[in-house]
């Protein structure tokens, strides 16, 4: 009996085991802070070398950073519109034409989303503003 308890019970110790592990794999972004706002970025992206823009004027604050990497258009797109809704993002724009823009605002801040493709690089610049910087 004991025997039979222990071999039923084996799957669901692998599936513990290992649950846990195989979901933490499947984190597909990080976080950037741009203008002190933690945004998401899909990991196929990464950071320019470029210097990042922070900028002030007249209580206005903004800063910018720019990704590159190899990710479809359509794919970015999906991320932000899963990803911003469920960190309390609520959308204000999408346009798509070749590229794709997207903002989103939460408590004063706006997040826009700039992606654009050339041959096989993808450009994804995110730009957060808002009053009170």
């Amino acid at each position: 009996m004991r025997n039979l308890i222990r071999h039923s019970l084996r799957p669901f110790l692998v599936a513990a085991t290992f649950l846990p592990i195989l979901v933490s794999g499947c984190n597909r972004s990080y976080e950037e802070t741009i203008s002190d706002v933690k945004v998401p970025v899909p990991k196929a992206m990464t950071r320019s070398s470029e210097k990042p823009v922070e900028m002030t004027f007249l209580g206005f604050g903004a800063g910018q950073a720019t990704f590159h990497g190899n990710m479809d258009t359509d794919k970015i797109v999906e991320f932000y519109k899963k990803e911003m809704p469920a960190r309390g993002w609520q959308p204000d724009m999408n346009v798509r034409s070749g590229g794709a823009m997207l903002a989103y605002s939460k408590e004063g801040k706006t997040m826009l989303v700039a992606i654009s493709k050339e041959k096989n690089e993808t450009s994804l610049t995110l730009t957060v503003g808002g009053m009170g910087r």
